[in-house]
C-alpha cells in the first residue's frame, strides 16, 4: 500500500484530469456541486506531495522531505476536515442543515489547525520514515492530545469526513456509496496499517474520490438538458402529466 513515489505520482496524474473533468461538468450543470467536483483534483495535489515525500526519503533530501510532508499533512490533518462538510453544505437547500454543516466545517477547521499548527511551527518534532512500504508520520506530544486522546480524534475525524454527505437532502446513491466506502477504508487502515494510518487512509480516500468522477459522468450534458427543457416545458403547458 502506498509503496513508492511512482504510485503516488501515478495516482496524482490520474486524479487531476478526472477532477478537471468533474469541475467542467459542475460549471455547466450544477454550480452548487463545484466544491465536491474539486475533490479529485485536491486529492491529486495531496498525492503529488506524498510522491515528493517518497522522493526526498529515497534520495536523502531531508529539507524536501519535511516541506513536502508539511504540505501533505495540511491536507490530511486540516483541509479535508473543513472542505468535506463545506462541499456537503453547498449541495444542501434546507437552512437548518446548511447551518449545521457550516458549523461542522468551522469546527473541523479549528480542530485541524489545533492539531497541525504545532507541527508546522516546529513546536513539536516531525519524523517521516518509510515503514513496511508506507510512509509513517510521527509527531511529538501535541497539545490537542491533552483535550482528547488520539483514538477519539480519529473517530471525530472519520465522522466529519464521512457523515456530512449522508445529511444532504437530495440523496445521491454515489454520495452514500462514497461515505460508506470511506468508513470501511478507515476501518481497514486502522486495523492493518495503524503504523502509517495518515498515509494509507488518505491514499485509499484518494482512490475512492474516483467515484466522484463516475457521478459527474452521469450528469446530462448541456445539449441533453436543453433537449429535456424543450420536451418537458411544452408538455407542462399542455397539462400533460407523467
Amino acid at each position: 500500500m502506498c509503496v513508492s513515489a511512482e504510485a503516488s505520482f501515478a495516482l496524482s496524474g490520474l486524479l487531476v484530469p478526472v477532477g478537471i473533468y468533474c469541475m467542467r461538468k459542475a460549471g455547466q450543470r450544477d454550480a452548487a456541486s463545484l466544491p465536491l467536483s474539486a475533490v479529485p483534483v485536491l486529492f491529486g495535489i495531496q498525492q503529488f506531495f506524498e510522491g515528493l515525500v517518497w522522493y526526498g526519503l529515497g534520495h536523502d533530501k531531508p529539507s524536501l522531505t519535511r516541506s513536502a510532508a508539511l504540505a501533505y499533512l495540511f491536507f490530511a490533518l486540516t483541509f479535508w476536515l473543513s472542505w468535506i462538510p463545506l462541499s456537503a453544505m453547498f449541495l444542501e437547500s434546507r437552512r437548518k442543515i446548511r447551518i449545521l454543516l457550516g458549523v461542522i466545517s468551522l469546527l473541523g477547521l479549528a480542530g485541524g489547525l489545533a492539531y497541525y499548527l504545532p507541527i508546522l511551527l516546529g513546536m513539536e518534532p516531525l519524523s517521516v520514515s518509510a515503514v513496511q512500504h508506507s510512509i509513517q508520520y510521527q509527531f511529538g506530544h501535541l497539545p490537542a492530545l491533552d483535550v482528547l486522546p488520539q483514538f477519539a480524534w480519529h473517530l471525530a475525524y472519520l465522522a466529519i469526513v464521512s457523515l456530512p454527505f449522508l445529511l444532504v437532502g437530495r440523496k445521491q446513491k454515489g454520495l452514500i456509496v462514497l461515505s460508506t466506502a470511506l468508513i470501511f477504508s478507515a476501518a481497514i487502515s486502522h486495523a492493518y496499517f495503524w503504523h502509517a494510518y495518515a498515509s494509507v487512509w488518505c491514499f485509499l480516500a484518494a482512490l475512492l474520490s474516483l467515484l466522484i468522477g463516475y457521478m459527474f459522468h452521469g450528469l446530462p450534458s448541456v445539449a441533453q438538458r436543453r433537449l429535456e427543457n424543450h420536451v418537458v416545458v411544452p408538455l407542462a403547458k399542455s397539462g400533460v402529466r407523467g
